[in-house]
């Protein structure tokens, strides 16, 4: 069986954890016979071809920059035809998309399937069902994932003013005077004077568009794949929840390369050290623990060590700003992968504070597999992995004295720590995982009639 692993981009360049998630993935497929090639675009005018780690990788032309919006790629980049010409030679079996990106999204899905290609999308992120990129409604509360196209609108900061059926009808303009309307807008919405005026009038110029956008690159995401999978319950739910035929749909948990599990120091009358692994974003909610650390009493005795990815850099200046000369909280420099185990062994707790919904997040699993108990915001896919009051807490995200008071729980009751951390169970792996995939693969390839819907645990 070969395959196709198509991606938005990949290493040895700057990558995140879709890549990364793939790159331990394809040796546990490979060992079981299914051959694995990456594409993957670079932003240069030619392609590209070389080895990683064992794995082809051709690197597609994308040239010039394409445009994000409105539906993340609905026509082809400047490139494609040579990411068209080499699909078209490959000669492979099955097509597996990872992302939905202009440089990786619905004309390469299609192409695929008009090459006869069985053809599978994995979805790690809530772009392509929310304009908002956090499925947040109106920024406070877990939304079902529904496109509604007025709902959408008011929640991407339509002015409730304009009556539902002028929303409805302005999702109708054409994508030329969209795109338009958010060019204006993008540069005049850091003018203090008239930003109210822009918001005011461009933005239903261009949002009730974007979002009638996502609903139907959604419907021909599940017109060109044979399989949609999914890594968490609520995403599958919103998936069904928009129209997509369950028997397209799979949910298919993500597991992790385990790791061995070092020594943890325990010394007498130690703070509780509570660890946060993850990009500084507002949405990952740093500056949530950091207020809950402020808010506890300087005699409680805990300690917080961030371990931060870059990404915000004034994001990260004003968490650092606020922490000021706290000596509770630590921070400390992001990890390489090979040092997770070692970070693991110096925390008794893993915070998690997300204010988005996340599809898994794996930093559960690899704090389970260390037997760190996590304390996690009560959204999307943590639920799914932490069992509250089993082997972690689940706080309401966005709520300082909740997590506060969780925190200190456990700082104050080593006892409560223990117990969560008894209640660990063996985590997923990627082995497993793998070994699901090739049989969804396996079931898709030998399928003459419409697939049948598969669930995996």
């Amino acid at each position: 069986m070969k395959t196709i692993q198509a991606v938005h981009r990949y290493f040895p360049g700057s990558c995140g954890g879709i890549q990364t998630h793939l790159s331990e993935v394809m040796p546990e497929l490979q060992a079981r016979g299914v051959d694995c090639h990456v594409a993957a675009s670079q932003a240069q005018s030619t392609d590209d071809h070389y080895l990683y780690n064992g794995v082809a990788v051709y690197r597609y032309p994308v040239f010039p920059p394409p445009r994000p919006e409105p539906n993340h790629g609905a026509t082809p980049h400047g490139g494609f035809p040579i990411f068209a010409n080499w699909l078209k030679g490959h000669r492979a079996d099955l097509y597996h998309q990872h992302q939905w990106t202009p440089q990786c999204g619905l004309p390469h899905l299609r192409l695929a399937k008009e090459l006869g290609l069985a053809t599978v999308i994995s979805l790690h992120l809530p772009q392509p069902i929310c304009l908002r990129q956090t499925l947040m409604l109106n920024g406070t509360e877990q939304c079902d994932g529904r496109i509604d196209t007025v709902r959408c609108s008011y929640c991407n900061g339509v002015s409730h003013r304009l009556p539902p059926p002028v929303v409805q009808g302005l999702s109708h303009l054409p994508r030329p005077i969209s795109l338009a309307a958010k060019g204006i807008h993008r540069r005049l919405e850091t003018v203090a004077a008239i930003a109210p005026l822009t918001d005011g009038i461009l933005r239903p110029a261009f949002i009730p568009a974007w979002v009638a956008a996502r609903r139907h690159g959604l419907l021909e995401m599940a017109q060109f794949a044979d399989r949609i999978l999914v890594m968490s319950q609520w995403f599958y739910d919103a998936m069904v929840i928009n129209g997509i035929p369950e028997t397209k749909l799979a949910l298919l948990r993500q597991g992790i390369s385990v790791r061995p599990k070092l020594p943890r120091p325990s010394p007498p009358n130690r703070p509780l050290r509570v660890g946060f692994l993850g990009r500084w974003d507002m949405n990952k909610g740093i500056h949530i623990l950091v207020e809950a650390i402020k808010q506890l009493p300087t005699e409680t005795p805990i300690e917080l060590v961030i371990h931060g990815v870059e990404q915000d850099e004034i994001y990260k200046k004003q968490v650092i700003d606020r922490i000021g000369d706290d000596p509770r909280i630590q921070v400390a420099p992001q990890l390489a992968r090979e040092e997770i185990p070692l970070a693991f062994s110096q925390l008794d707790v893993l915070a998690v504070p997300s204010q988005w919904l996340e599809t898994g997040p794996l930093v559960v699993l690899e704090a389970h597999a260390h037997d760190i108990p996590v304390v996690g915001s009560d959204l999307g896919g943590i639920p799914e992995r932490v069992r509250h009051e089993v082997d972690g807490l689940l706080v309401p995200a966005s709520n300082i004295k909740a997590w506060a008071d969780a925190l200190a729980l456990l700082a104050h009751h080593p006892n409560t720590l223990a117990r969560l951390r008894r209640g660990i169970r063996p985590v997923r792996t990627v082995a497993t995982e793998a070994a699901e995939l090739k049989a969804l693969y396996q079931t898709i390839l030998a399928s003459s009639g419409p697939p049948r819907q598969e669930v995996y645990q």
